[in-house]
């Protein structure tokens, strides 16, 4: 469950970061069109809240938001880390994580 909530905190921050124009033209040679940075801001919210959801449905209201703010903070960590030492991988490494959670989420939830 851990893993999950932090692969899509990273995520989360990847869609993020990626709706600002600094970060997109870093990582892509096209130009950076407002309403694809809206949108990619709207989906990173998106899964901050689910993010949030999963973490209190599985630990309650008096442990889920401890563990989602300590998520959040490791993997803002990480993917800073990442946008730092290796811009042009990162998005690969974010999406590989998701996918992995996906794939262990049949294992956790059951």
């Amino acid at each position: 469950m851990l893993w999950l909530g932090f692969s899509l905190g990273v995520a989360a921050w990847c869609l993020l970061s990626l709706g600002l124009e600094k970060h997109h033209r870093q990582l892509f040679a096209r130009a950076f069109d407002p309403r694809r940075g809206r949108w990619l801001r709207a989906l990173g919210w998106g899964l901050l809240v689910l993010d949030f959801a999963l973490f209190v449905t599985g630990w309650g209201w008096s442990q889920g938001p401890v563990f989602w703010c300590a998520a959040l903070m490791l993997s803002a960590l990480a993917w800073t880390l990442l946008m730092t030492l290796a811009p042009r991988a990162s998005t690969r490494i974010a999406i590989a994580s998701v996918l992995s959670a996906l794939v262990m989420m049949p294992v956790w939830m059951g």
